[in-house]
């Protein structure tokens, strides 16, 4: 199976991880066309200086991959599938605050299909990994989107958890439990509505043993904001507490989620609207709340031993190993892919 993955340059975790998962599985026939540098760097954090970076996330050489010629192989049918990232084919049209507003350019505006005397080939996806949906109409394409409940047509394609940074979190599994509760994010106002500074601070005064922490959106001028840990510093920390939350950021999938769910730490995290395959299961594998309350009441439970924490830990890392690693992900868009061009 031989699979064209049109890339976009800059880090854009869906389809990144994704392209992750596709290479683990298929190796060189997954051809990343125009390379994908910031991978082979190790960037799936977006502005990512030295102390955010991921090393050997994809090999340093990648000789074997073949990217000559694609729009001779994609003419004869060479690939199977073609996937692209959607920001390819999108259009900033305003500005709302930090969010820019895109609309759909179409397939035509790759340059690899603008011969509209030419029909599109078989098998094309387009990964939404926008923070909210990207509108994108019918075509004769399939749409996978990160931000769905399942109920708009396009196939769910939440993140996943690439095995190098689960063995890096892993690493620090005997670190000693120094905290109650974990949490470190930005600060950043939540395109949802919802600020966490009244949410940490009620955190910190009930369990004034936390590890607790904000910092500003990293930047190109400002690639280390204040407060901000590396991230081997922010893994070591996790890995020393007794809870770690999930909190919706930009967009309700966020990577802290799946990180999280390789922490030898109970994961607490805020129910939100989406479709989960395989999703991870409330008092199983997982702790999920609505509101702050609620929040509270479940890391009491744990702190006091009326839940068993070291159970729920077991049954998250079964579950991400079953379901939610980039390879198990790239395996489960395959099986849709297949299903939907059978």
């Amino acid at each position: 199976m031989n699979v064209l993955f049109l890339t976009y340059p800059y880090p854009n975790y869906v389809p990144d991880l994704l392209l992750h998962g596709l290479r683990k599985l298929l190796g060189p026939a997954v051809v990343d066309y125009p390379r994908k540098d910031s991978l082979y760097r190790g960037e799936i954090f977006g502005v990512a200086p030295e102390d955010q970076l991921i090393s050997r996330l994809f090999p340093p050489e990648d000789t074997a991959i073949d990217r000559e010629d694609i729009a001779g192989k994609i003419e004869k049918g060479f690939f199977r599938y073609i996937v692209c990232d959607s920001r390819l084919v999108a259009e900033t049209v305003a500005t709302d605050g930090d969010r820019a507003l895109m609309r759909f350019g179409g397939i035509r505006s790759i340059p690899l299909f603008q011969d509209e005397t030419r029909p599109l080939p078989r098998g094309l996806a387009l990964i939404d990994g926008n923070d909210y949906p990207f509108p994108i109409p019918p075509g004769p394409y399939v749409v996978c989107r990160r931000e769905t409940d399942g109920t708009d047509g396009t196939v769910p394609l939440p993140m996943a958890l690439p095995e190098e940074i689960w063995q890096w979190i892993h690493a620090y599994r005997r670190e000693p439990k120094a905290y109650s509760v974990g949490f470190l994010g930005s600060n950043r106002p939540f395109f949802h509505g919802e600020d966490r500074s009244g949410l940490m601070e009620a955190i910190a005064a009930r369990y004034p043993d936390s590890l607790l922490g904000m910092s500003a959106i990293p930047t190109a001028d400002t690639p280390s904001p204040s407060g901000r840990m590396g991230r081997d510093d922010y893994y070591r920390g996790l890995q020393q507490c007794r809870v770690v939350l999930s909190l919706r950021g930009e967009g309700y999938d966020t990577f802290r989620f799946w990180e999280n769910a390789a922490c030898s730490a109970v994961h607490v995290a805020q129910r939100m609207p989406l479709y989960i395959p395989d999703d991870f299961e409330h008092g199983r594998s997982i702790l999920r709340f609505s509101d702050a309350d609620e929040m509270i009441r479940l890391i009491d439970m744990v702190l006091d031993g009326s839940i068993r924490g070291e159970w729920i830990v077991q049954e998250s890392h079964r579950r991400l190993a079953r379901y939610h690693t980039t390879e198990r992900r790239a395996a489960y868009f395959l099986d849709r892919m297949k299903a939907s061009f059978s």
